[in-house]
């Protein structure tokens, strides 16, 4: 297959992302980062590039850059990327490219240029980002304000205040990360159309416009909830609850987000890995393509300990308004387990919250503290450059099927590698005793072909 045209639009701001070759370190110190950050300065004022925003990560760098001319991006990008392999492997003597292919940009429209900029910078707030300038306004010659940061006030230190406090959505880090991985452009309807009039051709993809969530995020919880609304105690005050009898509302879960602290029993049964997203997050694989096979034609998990992810059911928690911390409750109306006849009050006759109800809300804050955890485990892991993507297949060369892909391990080798400070940190952390978890949980894929032989005889 050919390589994907890279088209030019003047006067558009660029999002651009390059990676470390499998996931390996493009920075293992302070004077790489210094040696880097010195060559960003020098090139783009040398190519006259306009820099907006930038993020140096161990394994991963992004740019929000302006550019006048067609051939400047690509020259731009080559120039780094040249000098700094050159630096980097004369100082580690190695050989070979650095880079995970070309890198991958999307264009921006203007009304969501100060999303994407807050979106690189909160991949890694440090020093070596443009976070200080744009949000704490210091000094930094890399960095040429764009006009929209611009219109934000009539000086820095007020532009850096407002700046500072624009939300940055689940929904809009989702479609940011969704345009970039299909080097897409980053914009409205009709933006498109707009650009399209300037080509002469179609740019759009099958989805237009901002979703609301992440494709994976929606088909989930199509499936997981039938009608899923906030919990209120006048419209559900007669609304009762009952054990899960059965968790049939998960059979078409291909895999069931896991806990760090469950992972040594979820990892029992099944695989335990890491997603490929920008920020991943940790799933036992439980199917080998449609339905799941954890559960069985009952709707009974097949193992002792059931992941705490679909013991939440039929509750789950929403954030509110801009305050991320305001949480609310919601319910499936319609879940097999919910109804005004049988079950356990939600709420007592005076209105207020029975113990029913409090013991789930409990259930639900506790989930919701340590998925945060693991969501810091998981980005301390994927940062050090450890992570390696796999695959599960069957036969060989033109015979060659995949049957799940988009997953990452840890590797063993790579592990090994860190230096003996980071390695020492990670067993006082317990970080070590989770990965151990993990790699042993690998040894379950054996599992998933058992249990798909044995649903093809039934």
């Amino acid at each position: 297959m050919g390589r994907k045209v890279r088209l030019f639009f003047e006067g558009v701001s660029l999002h651009i992302l390059v990676t470390g070759i499998n996931q390996e370190k493009i920075f293992r110190d302070e004077e790489d980062y210094a040696f880097y950050t010195e060559l960003l300065d020098e090139i783009s004022d040398s190519l006259h590039v306009d820099v907006h925003a930038y993020t140096l990560m161990p394994n991963s760098i992004h740019f929000l850059c302006s550019f006048d001319h067609k051939d400047l991006p690509s020259r731009f990008m080559q120039s780094l990327g040249l000098k700094y392999v050159s630096y980097f492997n004369k100082k580690y003597n190695r050989s070979g490219t650095l880079w995970q292919g070309r890198y991958k940009s999307s264009f921006v429209e203007d009304k969501f240029v100060l999303q994407v900029m807050h979106y690189i910078e909160s991949l890694k707030i440090s020093e070596h980002s443009s976070y200080a300038h744009n949000v704490l306004n210091k000094e930094d010659a890399i960095i040429t304000t764009h006009e929209m940061y611009k219109l934000l006030g009539n000086n820095n230190k007020d532009r850096a205040s407002i700046y500072k406090n624009i939300a940055l959505e689940e929904d809009m880090v989702a479609f940011i990360e969704e345009h970039l991985n299909r080097q897409s452009i980053t914009g409205s309807p009709e933006f498109y159309k707009k650009l399209e009039s300037i080509v002469g051709e179609t740019l759009m993809a099958k989805k237009r416009g901002r979703p609301k969530k992440k494709k994976e995020e929606r088909k989930r919880e199509k499936k997981m909830f039938i009608k899923l609304v906030a919990l209120d105690k006048e419209t559900h005050k007669l609304l009762k609850i009952s054990p899960l009898a059965d968790l049939k509302f998960a059979k078409d879960l291909s895999f069931v987000p896991v806990l760090a602290n469950e992972t040594n029993m979820v990892g029992e049964m099944f695989p335990v890995v890491f997603t490929t997203d920008e920020k991943p997050a940790l799933v036992a694989l439980t199917a080998l393509g449609k339905g799941n096979l954890a559960i069985n034609a009952e709707g009974k998990y097949i193992s002792r300990y059931v992941p705490a992810f679909l013991r939440k059911h039929p509750f789950s928690l929403a954030s509110t308004g801009k305050n991320k911390d305001q949480k609310a409750i919601l319910i499936d109306e319609e879940a097999s387990c919910v109804s005004k006849t049988k079950g356990k009050q939600l709420f007592n006759k005076d209105g207020e919250q029975s113990e029913t109800l409090k013991n789930a809300i409990k259930f639900l804050t506790d989930y919701e503290t340590q998925n945060l955890n693991t969501l810091k485990i998981v980005k301390i892991i994927k940062d050090s450059g450890i992570l390696e993507d796999r695959e599960i297949s069957v036969g060989d060369g033109e015979e060659k099927k995949v049957l799940v892909n988009g997953f990452q391990v840890v590797s063993r080798e790579k592990l090994n590698k860190l230096d003996d400070a980071t390695l020492a940190l990670w067993v006082r952390k317990g970080i070590i005793s989770f990965i151990d978890s993990h790699i042993n949980s690998l040894s379950k894929i054996e599992v998933l072909f058992k249990l798909a032989s044995q649903n093809q005889q039934n």
